[in-house]
């Protein structure tokens, strides 16, 4: 795992109390209690977070390597 991948794993873990272990790339945010308002919600700490803005008119992420993905993608283009 890079650093991105494990600030963004501590962030879900912490936020939703849930084991660390337990999240993959594979992960859905459903399977850990986002839903789609949740989901919202929490990219916005992730903008916050990483200091990046998503583009809103983007696919919203269905999984955590999705959310990572999006992160990534901005961070190299920032």
């Amino acid at each position: 795992m890079n650093d991105t991948e494990n600030r963004l794993c501590d962030m879900l873990a912490q936020q939703l109390e849930i084991p660390r272990a337990g999240l993959s790339r594979e992960t859905t945010l459903e399977q850990i209690g986002l839903d789609s308002l949740a989901t919202i919600e929490f990219m916005f700490q992730i903008e916050d977070s990483f200091n990046i803005r998503f583009d809103q008119t983007g696919e919203p992420p269905v999984t955590v390597g999705d959310v990572l993905d999006q992160v990534t993608a901005k961070l190299q283009h920032e």
